[in-house]
């Protein structure tokens, strides 16, 4: 199953997310290929970052809920909240 994560950072926490950035990263990594998209969200200006979001391919949801409570980032606190659904690749289709 696929699901969509959405993480929104709390307020000011720049330097929490730079200085846990490593082992954020290190953490995805141990996922491999099951992560299809990772990345911050920004600001209009594309300059101040307000999250993360993810594309991450997982048994179920109860395994998704604890791929995003063992994140590195929402365990130091950064964010405020983590949205999960299912989601269903259509565009590009499959073979």
């Amino acid at each position: 199953m696929l699901f969509h994560i959405r993480c929104k950072d709390k307020p000011s926490q720049m330097n929490m997310r730079a200085s846990t950035r490593a082992v954020h990263l290190k953490y995805l990594a141990t996922f491999g290929e099951a992560v299809f998209f990772a990345g911050p969200t920004y600001t209009d200006e594309g300059e101040t970052v307000t999250g993360s979001v993810f594309i991450i391919e997982l048994e179920d949801m109860a395994a998704a809920e604890e791929f995003a409570k063992g994140d590195p980032y929402r365990k130091m606190g950064l964010f405020e909240t983590v949205e999960i659904e299912q989601i269903r690749k259509v565009i590009p289709a499959e073979d």
